[in-house]
């Protein structure tokens, strides 16, 4: 079986590591399972796909090429030190490159868009899973990532989402990942390892909302081109992310439907509002 090499991209915002740039493998098997073959292709139309790219590219500084995950990574996740209003800025480029790529955005942001632009298998995935994270930072996600930035950015900072980095992405690694099934399982316990950093930060951050939003920023980074889709974050009563594929009926009321309202499958119905 493939080796699995673990990837982290991590740069200094100051004397700061931003232990949050994860960038993961899973073997080709496995990766071929959760992909659509290529007769479910709907080609991306070249033209649009440069001329949206260089726009988003502007609008965060960035000069690379998209099917780089390491360095658009790096790219979009230096506006998050510049506070809210660079995660502002940052959802104002993605909205716009969702309005630029219009009815053709999922296919444009597929993994297998990314393969015909030249990446190899492991970029693909890495760089459709970026966007759909980040479709849901920016939509989903956005009351709670507004509300308390200043809490979600000093966890990513802090020595027990340092420590949780290196414990997570081992347990992650350990699991067999030769299948959809498997891979996704892996993944949402790997989302709900991250998210538990969240109940132990100190207060006001342990908040069952940033608990959830961690849980769910984690999962959409598995559900690129629609796979995963069983997978999902619930916020029980107590404060902590049950990450399951079935229906849980305990908790709250109230945080198992603002889950449900806000957490979106790709985070575009609310691009309307924005």
């Amino acid at each position: 079986m493939k080796l699995l090499v673990l990837i982290l991209s991590i740069f200094a915002v100051g004397l700061c590591k931003d232990n949050f740039e994860v960038l993961f493998e899973i073997p080709d098997s496995a990766i071929q399972a959760l992909t659509p073959s290529n007769d479910a292709y709907v080609p991306c139309t070249d033209e649009k796909y440069m001329y949206c790219q260089n726009q988003f590219n502007s609008f965060i500084g960035y000069t690379g090429s998209w099917i780089d995950p390491v360095s658009l990574r790096h790219a979009i996740y230096s506006k998050y030190s510049q506070g809210v209003n660079g995660l502002l800025n940052l959802c104002h480029a993605r909205t716009q490159l969702y309005l630029c790529f219009g009815t053709e955005y999922e296919t444009c942001t597929s993994r297998i868009q990314f393969i015909k632009k030249g990446a190899n298998s492991t970029n693909a995935y890495q760089i459709s899973g970026l966007f759909n994270s980040l479709d849901f930072e920016c939509s989903g996600g956005i009351i709670q990532a507004t509300e308390n930035w200043p809490c979600i950015y000093s966890t990513w900072h802090s020595d027990p989402y340092n420590s949780a980095t290196t414990t997570c992405l081992a347990a992650f690694y350990n699991n067999s990942l030769n299948t959809a099934d498997q891979v996704c399982l892996a993944g949402q316990t790997l989302a709900k390892c991250f998210a538990l950093t969240f109940v132990s930060a100190p207060p006001p951050c342990n908040v069952p909302d940033l608990n959830w939003w961690e849980c769910e920023r984690i999962l959409n980074a598995f559900q690129f081109d629609g796979n995963c889709q069983k997978i999902k974050c619930t916020v029980m009563g107590g404060g902590s992310s049950f990450v399951s594929n079935y229906n849980v009926e305990s908790g709250s009321d109230y945080y198992k439907l603002k889950a449900a309202l806000h957490r979106p499958s790709h985070g575009h119905e609310h691009d309307k509002f924005e």
